[in-house]
């Protein structure tokens, strides 16, 4: 679970894994993965991550603003930092636009291609927040429905 804090910052949750057992079959793990799950020995999740802002967050904001202002492709290793996509005008005012990020060139594959270095994305938490209000008017009564009037003619 990912929250959101009022203040600033974010705190991830993990949840505990969970384990089968009894279950065979022909090869079906990769070698890589089988490892890796033998080498799990409980089911106690990872560590909660809490980045939530404290006393100093003026250092830590900084620190994490410019992560987040590298350009996408420019990044390199395990994580990659995406910045938010920008909040909408609420008229259309331009009429000559370009792209707000340059576009990336594409290569298809000839051979097989290496297993990727990137694990994840991390996308900049929200900077505005948006407000609304319960609509309190009745709904409109719905239209007289003239087959339900002419099956009436017969109740008795």
């Amino acid at each position: 679970m990912i929250a959101v804090a009022k203040t600033g910052g974010q705190l991830i949750a993990y949840s505990d894994r969970f384990s089968y057992s009894g279950m065979t079959g022909k090869n079906i793990l990769n070698p890589v993965v089988k490892d890796a799950a033998l080498a799990v020995k409980d089911t106690k999740g990872p560590a909660a991550e809490d980045t939530t802002a404290k006393d100093d967050t003026a250092a830590t904001d900084t620190a994490n603003d410019d992560l987040y202002n590298v350009e996408y492709t420019m990044q390199t290793g395990p994580t990659r930092y995406a910045p938010m996509q920008p909040v909408p005008p609420t008229k259309i005012t331009a009429t000559n636009t370009k792209p707000l990020y340059p576009t990336s060139s594409v290569q298809i594959a000839k051979t097989r291609l290496p297993i990727p270095s990137q694990q994840t994305t991390l996308t900049a938490s929200q900077t505005y927040s948006v407000s609304s209000v319960e609509n309190t008017v009745a709904p409109a009564p719905h239209a007289t429905d003239d087959m339900a009037k002419f099956l009436r003619r017969w109740e008795d």
